[in-house]
């Protein structure tokens, strides 16, 4: 079960990654969905099993927990690898604002 949940994150982070690659490089596609920063947004948030305070809370004591643990956070921390690059292509939404939270976030996690 624990190599399915790595595949399934590793699959929708190279996802992600593509997908903020060919915005940044071509720009947003208003004809295509899946090249859209708002779309990109919208993804990554239903992708994240943790709110950003959840998140937080619990790497702040990462070293004391259980290995599955761990575990997602590194899963958030990769899933969020492209929140950088993606916030300064989207419009102020209450999405964005928990997207900078991530931004935030991710530099805590192990």
């Amino acid at each position: 079960m624990a190599t399915v949940l790595w595949d399934r994150a590793r699959a929708a982070q190279q996802n992600f990654m593509l997908r903020m690659w060919v915005i940044d490089q071509l720009g947003p596609d208003g004809e295509d969905h899946d090249w859209s920063p708002e779309t990109l947004a919208a993804d990554t948030v239903t992708a994240l099993a943790l709110t950003p305070a959840e998140a937080r809370a619990l790497a702040d004591r990462w070293r004391d927990l259980a290995v599955e643990q761990i575990g997602e956070l590194r899963r958030h921390k990769n899933l969020t690898a492209h929140l950088d690059r993606l916030v300064d292509h989207l419009q102020p939404s209450p999405v964005r604002d928990q997207l900078l939270a991530w931004t935030e976030t991710r530099q805590h996690l192990p």
